[in-house]
């Protein structure tokens, strides 16, 4: 019943979603599948699109086996310090409440480094914010990370979430322990917490994804040339952020369960949904925020902002590219000749 044929169509919702895992892009076929119709990005036949409304996790697996990325995830290095200032004046968050974890505005902080393999020099970094109720997601890059930058940053992607932020949560870093930030989360009635010393688990929801909202993006490179700094911030406020947020599933725990014998941890999640879904579905958020982030969805071609994206991108990597061949050609051009002894002319 499921044929070849499919496969096309079916890359075609696969990266409109974001090249999610099966579990993620099951419950959002549908929905990916009207919007690519909706601007003509699709073309089906026959019973094809009943099909894919109906396939399993299982049969996407088997389908999509040619098309996924199966090279091993990097990881890079951690510049978080922790600083002394203030840790007795802010309360540790070890984990969010039910009425935290439901209602949107409740969020987790964190700074993604792009300092390549060395944490001297100036280089640039990622503000990375994530709602818990929603996992509505907004993010902002700036060379040299200075408290004022973290501050104005934080100020800027608050007001492009779609709620009212409630409260925040960030690790022990100095960048986030300091009295510019605690005046300005008490100035704008915005509670705020710090997580534990060296528990990274407090704040699993921003590390999880850290990877997939950022290092899928940027990668793992250096990054210290204010032209390409800006490119990127042009996509994370424009493309990505509009794909990440209305079209870019996320799975919830639900629930995790330990057992006794075995020691083995088993884990529920909830049905994939997008932060765009989670927003309209909520019963704490006003109708006035649903008809704005609805009207919005109205007009987004997933398909075009991918295509919008990928050129941005394309662009970037280039740029990027280019500046380490440079690099390295002025490197071995000023490179100290090895003596004639160690060369064997002696």
């Amino acid at each position: 019943m499921y044929k070849d044929d499919l496969i096309m169509p079916l890359t075609a919702i696969w990266k409109a979603g974001g090249s999610p895992c099966s579990k993620r892009l099951e419950p959002q076929i549908g929905e990916l599948l009207d919007k690519l119709k909706q601007f003509d990005e699709i073309r089906l036949y026959g019973r094809q699109e009943e099909l894919l409304r109906t396939m399993k996790t299982s049969t996407i697996d088997r389908l999509l086996e040619g098309e996924r990325d199966i090279s091993k995830k990097e990881y890079g290095i951690s510049g978080t310090r922790k600083s002394p200032l203030l840790k007795s004046l802010i309360p540790v968050r070890t984990h969010f409440t039910d009425v935290e974890y439901t209602e949107p505005g409740h969020g987790e902080m964190d700074c993604v480094l792009h300092c390549g393999m060395s944490l001297l020099g100036i280089y640039a970094e990622t503000l990375n914010i994530l709602d818990i109720a929603t996992h509505w997601n907004e993010k902002k890059i700036f060379l040299k990370k200075t408290n004022k930058k973290i501050v104005g940053s934080f100020h800027i992607l608050k007001k492009q979430f779609p709620f009212p932020l409630l409260s925040i949560d960030f690790d022990n870093g100095f960048e986030f322990v300091n009295w510019l930030l605690k005046h300005y989360c008490e100035k704008q009635n915005l509670d705020y917490t710090r997580s534990r010393s060296y528990h990274k688990n407090d704040q699993a929801h921003i590390e999880g994804k850290n990877y997939h909202s950022v290092r899928k993006v940027v990668g793992y490179d250096r990054i210290d040339d204010e032209h390409v700094v800006n490119l990127i911030d042009n996509v994370y406020q424009n493309e990505h952020r509009l794909l990440t947020n209305f079209f870019y599933t996320t799975m919830k725990l639900k629930k995790k369960e330990k057992q006794l014998i075995t020691g083995k941890v088993t884990k529920k999640h909830e049905r994939a949904q997008t932060p765009y879904q989670r927003v309209i579905t909520s019963d704490k958020l006003s109708q006035t925020i649903k008809d704005t982030v609805t009207a919005q969805y109205k007009t987004l071609n997933p398909a075009q902002l991918h295509r919008d994206l990928k050129k941005k991108l394309d662009k970037i990597y280039r740029i990027m590219k280019q500046k380490q061949l440079t690099s390295s050609v002025t490197v071995a051009y000023h490179a100290t000749p090895l003596p004639d002894y160690l060369l064997g002319n002696t």
